[in-house]
């Protein structure tokens, strides 16, 4: 197991227990949380996109991007269509119910997966399926989570996704000659880039050990626990196996494992940010992750013989 995987599953619980006994100062988490998005998630994209993917192969896992998107879309009118059923009555737990039906764990557990599974090779592909997700999260997603419900471009300027554009450019033929007078800052930006899975689990122990207030979301919680963890991977397999176009090795199961996941974390940060329900994400969070760990399995079995 590589060493980073191995550090993250010691981190995890770390975290948890020091969330859990109040020993966790808010700005330390805080700074952990702009630390990833803002400096070490990008450095780990451009440290590893540009030197793993050719462009010939780039244009062959085009419907890695274009599937994820597909499903954050599919999310979006699957929590408008069960918001009537969730019983929620309060407007910041409906927004949040809908941003946690649009918005799988696309990218900080599914490196961790992917690494342990198919080393290097696999966390490359969960960034490029991540492209698709992260238009979807900076556009509609967070519109729906706003008060405001509009597209504001702005929030397109982001690390993650300059960089990953950056890297896409670099992996064209337009971007050859950068690309070569650039490849000696690539191992540097890698190696900063290794933190982001330990790091990731930090924040994911956090929250998963948040205290929240009792609400009367229970049917709310079901819906959003069917929906990601049964139905989303299930149509998932069903459009690799009847729509998509044959995906190199292991880029079908990468799909599958993305589509399998319950909400990101960031929907809890994002629902403190946009004064929506925080507390409604982060027992979505919480249960979803722990019910992962079943379904997750199942899926990933049923993705070596069927994909």
């Amino acid at each position: 197991m590589p060493l980073p995987t191995l550090l993250a599953l010691v981190i995890l619980p770390s975290s948890w227990l020091l969330e859990r006994s109040g020993r966790l100062p808010a700005p330390a988490k805080a700074w952990a949380a702009r630390l990833l998005i803002q400096l070490i998630y990008p450095c780990l994209i451009l440290g590893s996109l540009p030197l793993s993917i050719q462009q010939n192969e780039l244009l062959a896992l085009w419907p890695l991007p274009l599937a994820t998107a597909i499903l954050l879309l599919l999310g979006r009118s699957v929590g408008r269509h069960a918001l009537p059923y969730s019983q929620l009555q309060d407007e910041g737990q409906r927004r949040s119910f809908v941003f946690a039906a649009i918005l799988p764990n696309y990218s900080y557990v599914p490196l961790l997966v992917a690494q342990a599974l198919w080393g290097d090779r696999g966390m490359v592909l969960v960034m490029l399926s991540s492209v698709g997700a992260d238009l979807i999260l900076w556009t509609l997603a967070v519109s729906e989570l706003s008060w405001q419900g509009r597209f504001d471009v702005k929030r397109l300027v982001n690390p993650p996704l300059i960089s990953l554009v950056l890297s896409l450019f670099l992996i064209s033929s337009a971007g050859a000659t950068l690309r070569a007078a650039a490849a000696s800052f690539f191992p540097w930006f890698k190696l900063v880039g290794t933190i982001t899975i330990p790091l990731s689990m930090f924040l994911l122990g956090v929250h998963l050990a948040r205290r929240t207030a009792s609400l009367n979301d229970g049917r709310a919680q079901w819906l959003l626990l069917v929906w990601r963890l049964i139905l989303a991977p299930a149509l998932m397999l069903l459009a690799l196996r009847t729509a998509l176009p044959p995906l190199p090795v292991p880029a079908g199961a990468i799909l599958l494992l993305v589509a399998s996941m319950p909400g990101a974390i960031v929907t809890v940060v994002l629902a403190e940010v946009y004064g929506a329900s925080p507390d409604l994400a982060a027992r979505h969070v919480f249960w979803g992750h722990l019910a992962w760990l079943v379904t997750g399995s199942f899926w990933l079995w049923l993705s070596t013989f069927t994909l």
